[in-house]
């Protein structure tokens, strides 16, 4: 008897706590967050990845997003730094919004590597540029990068993160 009254009142506990981590950690304002994977061989030039977003309901409308590239790569990546072109386009009539250049800085001026790691896998992210968006278009972004090389061997995947600004 008194195991079944102490579930009852703290399993609607436990739920209730549960739920307030999961809406802090959620609460940095990111509305799509995905990675794309790289062929084998390598992200070649004029290869270019596809991102779709299409608001949800639960989105709160901005005039403006945080566009953040990020890049996951492996040990043996040789370039200091990786360039990439983002467009961005409306969806349903491929009107173009924006043209951007980001940069993930992948190694600092001493060699040594920046972002985060999980064994011999990296990841790292560019600063985000804003881009002027309504808040309830699809929103197809693509990405190519624009490196001085045929093929950027070691490159996993690469990711496009946005988040609303508060404005």
């Amino acid at each position: 008897m008194q195991k079944e009254i102490k579930r009852r009142v703290l399993l609607p506990r436990i739920k209730t706590l549960l739920l307030a981590v999961l809406l802090l950690v959620s609460c940095d304002g990111t509305v799509y967050h995905r990675f794309e994977q790289v062929d084998d061989a390598g992200w070649m030039a004029g290869d270019t990845l596809s991102f779709l977003y299409e608001p949800g309901a639960l989105v709160s409308g901005g005039e403006a997003m945080d566009v953040t590239l990020q890049v996951r790569y492996g040990a043996d990546y040789r370039f200091k730094n990786l360039y990439a072109c983002v467009e961005t386009f409306r969806a349903r009539d491929s009107v173009l919004l924006s043209v951007d250049t980001l940069c993930c800085c992948m190694y600092d001026d001493n060699g040594r590597r920046l972002g985060y790691t999980a064994g011999t896998i990296y990841q790292n992210s560019s600063e985000p540029v804003t881009v002027a968006v309504s808040p309830v278009d699809t929103l197809l972004f693509k990405v190519t990068h624009i490196m001085d090389v045929d093929s950027l061997k070691d490159v996993f995947d690469v990711g496009l993160r946005l988040a609303n600004i508060e404005m």
